[in-house]
């Protein structure tokens, strides 16, 4: 099983996977920090219920985080500075997903301004087209990391590489999805009894660095790491 491979090496690797996803992690929650502590604006409001610094900021470890494991498996040699800077070399392609999640999450807030029937279609269309888009489209960042291709050429390779096994993939996601929401879900609210005796701003500076900028990002990278051993499995498979 994909999932059971995909533990056993984020639990071998995680030092280094904890090296190469938390100094992205730990600046996206200063970001947060800085953003909250500014003066009230709409705007600003968005960029933190967003996490966009996140979205667009997450493509450089996920990059270095992918070729990381591609040297790894194939045996061969590399140090952090090669998987950092290539995933500096990677960001641009990467991000453009990142710009393509905010804006599916920004759809239901223009249903909200639109009445009920309006809304209805704003809220929950877009997340069954997001549905049927991730998983047709899930090797779309050890694609555009690994192989040099061209955007349309990436989009056929991932529906090539996902077809036939999209159903049990979307079971498998979901149920990794609810494990590390579960896990999330607890740990803030062992930080927010902690915040509840230090004061309010406290725990929002707590909550953006430690839970944002580190269990977050740490947490999602074994949703990463899973899809690249997916990748893995499928790429052997078509090649056989």
């Amino acid at each position: 099983m994909v999932l059971t491979k995909a533990l056993e090496a984020y639990g071998k690797y995680f030092r280094l996977i904890a090296a190469i996803v938390l100094p992205v992690g730990l600046l996206t929650g200063l970001i947060l920090c800085g953003i909250s502590n500014s003066e009230y604006m709409p705007t600003l409001d968005y960029l933190v219920v967003f996490n966009i610094p996140g979205w667009l900021l997450s493509p450089l470890w996920i990059g270095a985080l992918i070729y990381a494991l591609s040297m790894l498996e194939s045996g061969q040699e590399f140090t952090y500075k090669n998987a950092v800077v290539y995933g500096l070399a990677k960001w641009w392609k990467l991000v453009i997903i990142g710009v393509i999640v905010i804006g599916f999450k920004y759809i239901p807030v223009v249903g909200s301004k639109f009445t009920f029937e309006h809304s209805f279609l704003f809220s929950y269309l877009p997340f069954l087209i997001a549905i049927f888009i991730v998983m047709r489209y899930i090797f779309i960042f050890p694609v555009l990391t690994l192989e040099n291709r061209g955007p349309l050429e990436s989009l056929r390779r991932c529906a090539e590489l996902s077809n036939g096994k999209r159903l049990s993939m979307f079971f498998e996601f979901i149920g990794l999805w609810f494990l590390l929401k579960v896990v999330k879900f607890l740990m803030t609210m062992l930080l927010g009894m902690a915040g509840n005796l230090l004061g309010g701003i406290f725990f929002t500076h707590v909550y953006f660095i430690i839970v944002i900028g580190m269990i977050e990002p740490v947490m999602n990278s074994l949703i990463i790491v899973w899809i690249y051993y997916y990748y893995l499995e499928q790429n052997k498979s078509i090649k056989t």
